[in-house]
């Protein structure tokens, strides 16, 4: 059962479909609308700061469009068989991966491959600081800000999920889970995870007592398995 406990960070598998949509339901219809084999706009560009959600997008964009995410650090070669391009980071892109994605939208807008490109940044379009080529090609497509839950949107999505499990969190574990534990999406949800399945191990309801018991064994586990790896 303590092996449960040590996966306690590891968020659910990223998708369209388990995003919190919160203010961000024309980005999320736009995005899925790229199923469509001829969408009304092929090029998106997304942009907000660090954990509010666009990794979690494009991840799960590159599993319903079927091809593979990319991040801007990652070494790109344009190819033309490519029938889809999700890159996140591109801040990070080196000067011949520009190039790379300069060709890209060259041969998007010529008609041929790829007919899609998702691309992600934390900054708006017009601030990018990247050829100016390709930042207008950037600018030309959909351009979407993705605003980060607030925290009374994060407090209910929290809820909603413990109840769906059969959960009853009181308003103590949520803010505290708010306040001291990493606050994306992402993470919380796998908090709510593991406590479900210490819950059930230790045949208690989730309290502040049973938190903080977990979040000793945890400690321990991962003081364990650190003495582990270095001996």
């Amino acid at each position: 059962m303590q092996q449960l406990l040590l996966d306690v960070f590891t968020p659910p598998r990223p998708s369209l479909g388990n995003f919190l949509v919160g203010q961000n339901a024309q980005l999320l219809h736009a995005l899925e609308s790229l199923e469509e084999p001829s969408p009304a706009c092929g090029i998106i560009y997304i942009y907000g700061p660090s954990g509010c959600g666009k990794t979690h997008l494009l991840k799960g964009l590159s599993q319903l469009l079927n091809t593979r995410y990319l991040a801007g650090g990652d070494r790109f070669v344009f190819r033309p068989e490519y029938e889809a391009l999700v890159m996140d980071d591109i801040l990070s892109l080196t000067p011949f991966s520009q190039i790379q994605l300069f060709n890209a939208f060259n041969s998007s807008l010529a008609g041929d491959k790829p007919g899609k490109i998702i691309l992600a940044g934390e900054q708006h379009p017009a601030q990018l600081k990247i050829r100016e080529d390709l930042r207008t090609r950037i600018e030309a497509g959909l351009c979407f800000r993705i605003t980060p839950l607030s925290n009374e949107e994060k407090h209910a999505a929290l809820q909603a999920t413990a109840r769906s499990r059969g959960l009853e969190l009181s308003e103590e574990v949520i803010d505290y889970a708010l306040r001291y534990f990493q606050r994306d999406m992402g993470s919380l949800m796998a908090v709510i995870d593991s406590l479900d399945r210490f819950s059930l191990e230790q045949h208690k309801p989730v309290s502040m007592h049973l938190l903080r018991h977990w979040m000793k064994r945890r400690e321990s586990l991962v003081v364990r398995e650190y003495e582990t790896r270095t001996v």
